[in-house]
C-alpha cells in the first residue's frame, strides 16, 4: 500500500455500517422505496442500488423497523458553514482564492484552508455545537461540510496536514452524522466523543478523553476506551492501548502570578518525560494565549502574556508522546508595570558605607516608587518602608545594624497603576569595627587592644593626626585584635578600626577615638643635653 490507512470510529450499535461509512435508516410505516429515495437520496435512480446493497427481495413489502444502510455518498445533503468561535495569534485562511487573517464570527465553507502560526490558535464551531481547537503550527483544509436531509446529521471531513487538533464532537450515533480527520498517515472518524489527534511525519497519536474509539489499519485494530491512547506508526499495526497519565496536582500554584515569564513547580507525575501548559482567557479553551512544553514538572507561561484572568491546564506527556489528562485551574497575571531593576546593593552583595544607599533603574513614565527593607525574604515586618518616592535613590538617615537583609522596589505609572515588587535582593551588612580600649604606653611602645571578632576575621586600623582621616599617617592590617606602635610621636592621635569577615569586603569603620601620647623623658633629656654642655 502507498500509505497507511487508519480508521478511528466511535463504537455504536452498528459498527459494521460505520466502517463502511453508511447511514442506518429505520423504515417507518408508510415508507416505500420511492418516497425513501426521493427524500434522502440524490436521485430516484439510486433506489435499485439501495435494493441491491441491502439485499431486498420484495421492495414493495419492507416491514417497518427494517434497518436500511445508505452510503453517505448517495445521500442528499446541503452545505453548511463552520463558524470561527475564537482566534488568538496568527491564523490565516485561504477560501476560494481569497486569503487573509481569521477573526471571530467569520464563517468557513468546504474547501477553506487554515494555517496557524507559532503563536496562533483557532476554534471552529459546527452547527450542531461540535468544536475543534486547532493548535499552533498546524495546517488543515475543510474538505466536507454538509448536513444530511435525512436526519440533520453532519458530514464533516477535515484534512490535517500537520499539527494538533483537539475535538469535542456531539454524539451523532442516532442521526447518522460523521466527523472525519484525515492526516498524511492516518484517518480518524468518530460519531461523538472527546479526543485529540496529532499528525506527525511518521504516524499519528490518538488520545480518547471520553467515549470509546477504534483505531485500526490493514495490519490490526486497537480499541481505545476513556482515558486511553495509542500511537500508530506508518506501516505497522497500531500500538496497544495504554492508560493516559493522570492529571498533575496544581495545589502549589499561586492564584496571582506577578512575574513573566514564569516557571512554577507542580506535582510530578510518575512516567512523565514532559509537561504541556496551555493558557486561555476562556474557561472552555477556545483559543490559547500560551502553549508551552517543558521537561520539568512546572507550569509555564511566556513573557507576552497580558495582565488579566486566565484558565490554565497542564498535562503530563509519556515516552510515546501521548498526552495525559488535564489538570485545570484559574490564575490571575498581574505583572505590570514591571518593577525597576535594583542595582545597589546588588543581590548577594554587601553594604559597608556608614549610611546605606539604595539605587534602582529609572522607569520613564513612573509616577512614584515604593521601597521596602526587611530582615526576611517574606517582608513580614519591614525595617524600612517608603511609599511615593520620586527618585531612583534612597539614603538611609540612620545607621543600619549588622546582619542579613532583603530589599525590593516597585513602581506606579499612570497607565497601569501600581506594579508588583521586584524579586527580593539579599545583601549583608558587615559588623562595624570595634572601639579600642584605653591605650597603653610601655616605654617607647604604644599598644592598642580591642574586642575580638569572629574566627578568621581580619582588622584594619588607621591612626591619623587629623580627625577626618583623609591622609592617615599609619595603617595596619592584622589578624589579631591588637597592634604595637614603636616610638609614636607625642601629641594627639585619632584611631579607628574596621573588621573584614572571610569572603566579605571590610565593614564600616568603628567609632573614631582620640589618644594623647605623652612626651618621652629620654626624648626630653636629649633635647636638653646641648644646653647643658654649653654651660
Amino acid at each position: 500500500m502507498s500509505s497507511l490507512l487508519l480508521g478511528l470510529a466511535l463504537l455504536g450499535h452498528c459498527a459494521a455500517a460505520q466502517a463502511r461509512q453508511d447511514f442506518d435508516y429505520i423504515v417507518q410505516p408508510g415508507d416505500n422505496p420511492w418516497n425513501i429515495t426521493t427524500r434522502y437520496l440524490k436521485h430516484i435512480n439510486y433506489w435499485p442500488r439501495i435494493q441491491d446493497y441491502n439485499q431486498i427481495l420484495q421492495p414493495t413489502r419492507i416491514p417497518p423497523g427494517t434497518r436500511l444502510r445508505m452510503p453517505f455518498a448517495w445521500m442528499r445533503a446541503e452545505a453548511v458553514p463552520a463558524r470561527v468561535l475564537d482566534v488568538l495569534g496568527t491564523v490565516e485562511h485561504d477560501s476560494g482564492g481569497r486569503t487573509g487573517p481569521l477573526s471571530p464570527g467569520m464563517t468557513l465553507s468546504a474547501g477553506a484552508l487554515i494555517r496557524t502560526g507559532h503563536d496562533g490558535s483557532v476554534t471552529l464551531q459546527l452547527p450542531d455545537g461540535s468544536r475543534s481547537l486547532i493548535e499552533a503550527n498546524s495546517e488543515l483544509q475543510i474538505r466536507t461540510l454538509h448536513r444530511l436531509q435525512a436526519s440533520d446529521g453532519q458530514l464533516v471531513g477535515i484534512a490535517l496536514k500537520h499539527g494538533r487538533i483537539d475535538n469535542s464532537v456531539q454524539s451523532v450515533r442516532h442521526n447518522g452524522g460523521r466527523y472525519t480527520i484525515e492526516t498524511p498517515a492516518a484517518v480518524a472518524a468518530v460519531r461523538g466523543t472527546e479526543f485529540r489527534v496529532a499528525a506527525l511525519a511518521d504516524g499519528m497519536l490518538a488520545e480518547t478523553l471520553s467515549g470509546e474509539v477504534s483505531l485500526r489499519n490493514h495490519r490490526g485494530e486497537t480499541r481505545l476506551g476513556t482515558a486511553t491512547g495509542a500511537y500508530a506508526a506508518a506501516g505497522k499495526a497500531p500500538g496497544q492501548a495504554v492508560r493516559l497519565l493522570p492529571a498533575p496536582g496544581l495545589e502549589a500554584v499561586p492564584g496571582v502570578i506577578d512575574r513573566l515569564p514564569f516557571r512554577l513547580p507542580i506535582e510530578a507525575v510518575a512516567g512523565a518525560v514532559q509537561y504541556r501548559t496551555q493558557i486561555s482567557p476562556q474557561q472552555n479553551f477556545t483559543a490559547l494565549a500560551s502553549d508551552l512544553v517543558g521537561d520539568e514538572a512546572a507550569l509555564l507561561g511566556g513573557a507576552a502574556l497580558a495582565d488579566g484572568r486566565y484558565h490554565v491546564r497542564v498535562r503530563a506527556i509519556d515516552s510515546r508522546g501521548l498526552e495525559g489528562l488535564s489538570a485545570e485551574r484559574e490564575i490571575v497575571v498581574d505583572a505590570r508595570p514591571e518593577p525597576p531593576f535594583p542595582s545597589q546593593p546588588a543581590a548577594g552583595g554587601f553594604a559597608v558605607e556608614e549610611n546605606v544607599t539604595f539605587r534602582w533603574a529609572r522607569v520613564p513614565d513612573a509616577r512614584a516608587y515604593h521601597f521596602q527593607l526587611a530582615t526576611d525574604s517574606g517582608f513580614g515586618t519591614p525595617v524600612v518602608a517608603h511609599e511615593g518616592l520620586d527618585g531612583t535613590e534612597l539614603v538611609l538617615d540612620h545607621g543600619l545594624p549588622a546582619g542579613d537583609y532583603f530589599w525590593r522596589i516597585a513602581v506606579s505609572t499612570a497607565a497601569e497603576g501600581r506594579g508588583p515588587w521586584s524579586d527580593p535582593q539579599p545583601f549583608r551588612r558587615p559588623p562595624a569595627g570595634p572601639s579600642a580600649t584605653e591605650a597603653e604606653v610601655d616605654g617607647d611602645t604604644l599598644r592598642l587592644h580591642w574586642r575580638a571578632g569572629g574566627e578568621g576575621d581580619r582588622y584594619q586600623v588607621q591612626l591619623s593626626r587629623k580627625a577626618d582621616f583623609n591622609s592617615p599617617e599609619h595603617e595596619f592590617d592584622t589578624t589579631t585584635p591588637e597592634i604595637a606602635l614603636h616610638q609614636p610621636e607625642a601629641g594627639t592621635w585619632h584611631v579607628r578600626i574596621r573588621i573584614q569577615e572571610p569572603g566579605s569586603p571590610p565593614g564600616p569603620w568603628g567609632r573614631p577615638q582620640q589618644i594623647d601620647v605623652p612626651h618621652s623623658r629620654w626624648q626630653a633629656l636629649f633635647l636638653l643635653l646641648p644646653v647643658i654642655l654649653a654651660l
